[in-house]
């Protein structure tokens, strides 16, 4: 099932340059993937460079300016392909002292730059839409710089390794990774003003030239502001170790926000990441695995007209293995940020073309032997209860402009349990008793979330 990536709430003005820090070699991921630099790196299907592009773009950033210094014809080349491939604008700059340290490489940007305010960030770090939107929501001072931090320390990953900040009264006052006492984690995304710039030539005066000097040069003249983001996810790719936990927390957030049904949490979802972490990295697209579902569904349906228990097992089996392919193209379209209104247009079509096709198969194999119109009834008003059970959310969002909760109904009502019953019914050979609960299901569903929709209120009057 596919999901839809939620538009940009972060207002046109408030969309600054993204300068990006590409200029360091990564020695600590040296011999990785061939020895390529490290923003080439691919992880799950996307570079890290094009899993930072797409996260702001998400966010509603469109410009770019990418400091260069390692490997400058490589890396280069590589976001002039994100930049044609996303269609978004990538200016770059060299830093020809970059093995001085990141801050050295920042600087180099100063002139480009000029006076307007930017987002910072770097190649190698996860971050999600959202952590840089609530930054981009605190706007720096004229004479400072705002940081995103972390206060939930349990959730810091390699935390011998992370950068660490005390904090007073939401002002960051000492930054380094050596602090024995600390409060929060830098998570290395910044919403600046030239202050940064100014900082860290101050600090090149004494010959300090990581980032985190001219950042601690600010601290102390309390013009950081810490920017809790609690909660979001994020972390610094650095090592292979922190490589493969990357992978790992993309696979496991792979889940609609919430929204799976139960059939999906315990047996799909765990079956479906696992062939989209294969398919990922092929030039399979997300629109082909929705037609692919479809077409196995269909296959499944048309086994289980047929009404011989063999040939009606593989096909009870086969719409199975649909409904856990279905959820490929969603993870993958989550994975290679290609979710798309088309996309879910379409998933959600085929979906209800392929309901129709098992029930309509399931009910011909019952009525060739089960004389008078009770098997089409029945049938009928499963189709119906199916069909209806995805109508009567979508239709609730659409009346009252917000989201219907995920409860038990919701749950219960969803593709992913209707059609493990159908398959289970195959397997004890009684597809049509199962088909026939499946909807009875639906309906009682659809009912409850009527009930308790209309008691939440608030829904709009239809006028003429």
């Amino acid at each position: 099932m596919r999901s839809l990536v939620a538009a940009p709430d972060v207002s046109p003005d408030a969309r600054p340059l993204a300068v990006i820090l590409a200029a360091g070699e990564g020695s600590r991921l040296a011999g990785h993937q061939d020895g390529a630099p490290k923003p080439v790196l691919s992880l799950l299907g996307l570079s890290l460079a094009e899993r930072t592009i797409t996260s702001c773009i998400a966010a509603g950033i469109e410009r770019f300016l990418v400091v260069l210094g390692h490997r400058v014809d490589q890396v280069r080349a590589h976001y002039q392909e994100i930049a044609a491939r996303r269609q978004c604008q990538v200016e770059f700059v060299t830093a020809d002292d970059w093995k001085l340290g990141n801050g050295a490489s920042l600087l180099a940007a100063a002139d480009t730059v000029a006076g307007e305010t930017f987002l910072l960030t770097m190649s190698d770090h996860l971050i999600t839409p959202s952590l840089i939107k609530k930054i981009l929501r605190s706007r720096p001072r004229e004479d400072g710089i705002c940081l995103a931090v972390d206060r939930d320390k349990t959730g810091v990953f390699d935390v011998d390794d992370v950068t660490k900040v005390v904090l007073s009264d939401n002002r960051v006052v000492r930054i380094g990774k050596s602090l024995e006492q600390w409060d929060a984690a830098d998570t290395g995304v910044f919403f600046c003003t030239r202050a940064l710039f100014e900082a860290l030539r101050q600090a090149r005066t004494q010959e300090r030239h990581s980032l985190t000097d001219g950042v601690s040069e600010l601290a102390t003249a309390g013009q950081v502001k810490a920017v809790d983001v609690s909660g979001e996810s994020w972390i610094d790719v650095d090592t292979p170790k922190a490589f493969r936990e990357a992978r790992r927390r993309l696979l496991t957030n792979l889940t609609k926000g919430g929204e799976d049904g139960y059939v999906s949490v315990r047996l799909n979802r765990p079956i479906s990441t696992r062939i989209s972490a294969r398919l990922v990295s092929t030039e399979i697209t997300p629109n082909q695995i929705t037609v692919i579902s479809f077409l196995i569904s269909l296959l499944g349906a048309g086994l289980l007209s047929v009404g011989q228990y063999a040939v009606v097992l593989v096909g009870g089996l086969l719409v199975q293995l649909a409904s856990v392919i279905d959820g490929c193209d969603g993870e993958i379209a989550r994975l290679k940020h290609m979710s798309s209104a088309r996309g879910a247009w379409l998933d959600t079509v085929l979906d209800r073309y392929a309901d129709m096709a098992v029930a309509l198969a399931v009910t011909y194999a019952f009525a060739t032997a089960h004389a008078g119109p009770l098997p089409w009834i029945v049938g009928f008003l499963a189709a119906f209860g199916f069909i209806m059970a995805s109508y009567v959310t979508k239709e609730f969002v659409i009346r009252t402009r917000r989201p219907y909760p995920n409860d038990i109904f919701n749950r219960l009502k969803r593709r992913d349990l209707r059609i493990l019953l159908i398959c289970l019914g195959a397997v004890v050979g009684r597809p049509f008793e199962a088909l026939a609960l499946a909807g009875l299901l639906s309906h009682v569903c659809v009912v409850g979330v009527l009930i308790k929709g209309w008691k939440r209120g608030g829904i709009r009057q239809r006028t003429a």
